[in-house]
């Protein structure tokens, strides 16, 4: 009984948070490379993102503090995602190198791309997010997009695409 009113607590607590948090955010173009083309209309109206007060960081991502990204994480933020988490994942995943691609590691013969390692199996939200062609994952190198694909998958099954 203590934990069913312990969660009910949780869960009324976030909903009066998040629901009063959400800000809607325009996705600036991205002047170090014009050659991307604009991102969706629909990742530009569902670019909303949620301000957290107090990020909670999970079980898995380490306490020190030169395992993170913080050149990126105002771009983290500006995504909704959690800023410590998507750091330390950014580090882990690509030592912060935007263009980074693992061509071999994966056993099923998919590749990960970019700032948080992206699978190329998620081709068809790629291309809806980053308003690119079906097949083309290249994009996945420019950290928008990235971030706008990472931002599906978080709010789309969690942490869980990364494995902590």
């Amino acid at each position: 009984m203590r934990l069913f009113i312990r969660l009910f607590a949780v869960s009324l607590v976030g909903i009066i948070t998040f629901g009063s948090m959400v800000q809607a955010a325009e996705a600036p173009a991205n002047p170090a490379n014009p050659s991307v083309t604009p991102l969706s209309e629909a990742y530009r109206a569902s670019d909303k993102v949620l301000v957290l007060p107090v990020e909670v960081v999970p079980e898995g991502v380490p306490a020190d503090k030169t395992k993170r990204c913080p050149q990126w994480e105002d771009e983290f933020a500006e995504f909704g995602l959690p800023v410590e988490t998507f750091s330390y994942i950014a580090w882990r995943e690509s030592r912060c190198n935007p263009l980074s691609h693992n061509k071999t590691l994966n056993r099923n013969g998919s590749q990960d791309r970019g700032l948080v390692q992206v699978n190329s199996s998620w081709v068809t939200v790629t291309a809806k997010e980053c308003a690119s062609q079906r097949g083309d994952l290249s994009v996945l190198f420019n950290v928008r997009c990235n971030l706008a694909v990472a931002r599906y998958l978080y709010r789309n099954g969690g942490l869980r695409h990364w494995n902590l």
